[in-house]
């Protein structure tokens, strides 16, 4: 009975040893989760922290559709003047299409508040979103056009949340990660879709409809919002 009794003992330490070990296993790799989690939050600029903020404009950037793989067309892409809603192809080739993404409110719920922002023969213009005015088939659309760019409290209809529709990827651009970006618009409820021009299809942003996920190659990151 002595020796019965010391076996017993000494399966219940084994297994109590094993529990800990199991338990701090688990610790750990919910910390390293976290850890990852967090790293790719602040690459592709929804950290979900508090004063995070996306400048892409040292170098400018391009955002190409991702089902039609064209740009979203800056004013000077062909000629004197391009109409906004439009994407152009062509665009990386031929090193079109420069976007500046620059942060005109703090970002809210860990996602980046940004203007779309390219140059036009009188400055710096941003894409805005216009209530009623877009494709007449899609009920509560709005169009878009590039329009002086507003500050503080009377931008919001240039101000495009990001989000993330998936993790960046390494395919080899010398310009950087591929970033995969929803644009919303949160002030009329849109979010950018290239599907008919480029214009603001009413609604949340969806992360596998390809006409509303926008490619940006860029290895800049998240940054404390300017003000």
């Amino acid at each position: 009975m002595l020796k019965l009794g010391k076996s017993m003992r000494a399966r219940t330490e084994r297994e109590s040893a094993l529990i800990r070990i199991r338990k701090l296993l688990s610790n750990r790799l919910v910390k390293l989760a976290a850890t990852v989690t967090a790293a790719l939050a602040m690459l592709l600029g929804t950290t979900g922290t508090a004063n995070a903020a996306i400048y892409w404009d040292n170098p400018s950037i391009q955002m190409v559709n991702q089902a039609s793989q064209q740009c979203l067309a800056g004013v000077y892409d062909f000629g004197p003047s391009y109409p906004a809603g439009e994407t152009v192809p062509g665009c990386m080739a031929r090193g079109t299409s420069w976007i500046r993404l620059e942060s005109g409110q703090p970002d809210s719920g860990g996602h980046a508040n940004v203007q779309i922002m390219t140059e036009s023969g009188s400055g710096t213009v941003c894409l805005g979103a216009v209530a009623g005015e877009g494709p007449s088939q899609i009920q509560g659309s709005a169009a878009t056009r590039w329009e002086t760019c507003e500050v503080d409290g009377n931008n919001w209809d240039q101000i495009w949340t990001m989000i993330t529709a998936a993790p960046a990827q390494n395919v080899g651009n010398p310009a950087g990660l591929k970033h995969f970006i929803n644009f919303h618009n949160d002030h009329y409820n849109v979010c950018l879709d290239g599907g008919i021009g480029v214009y603001g299809f009413p609604g949340g942003c969806s992360t596998t409809n390809n006409w509303q996920i926008w490619n940006i190659y860029t290895n800049q990151t998240s940054e404390p919002y300017r003000g």
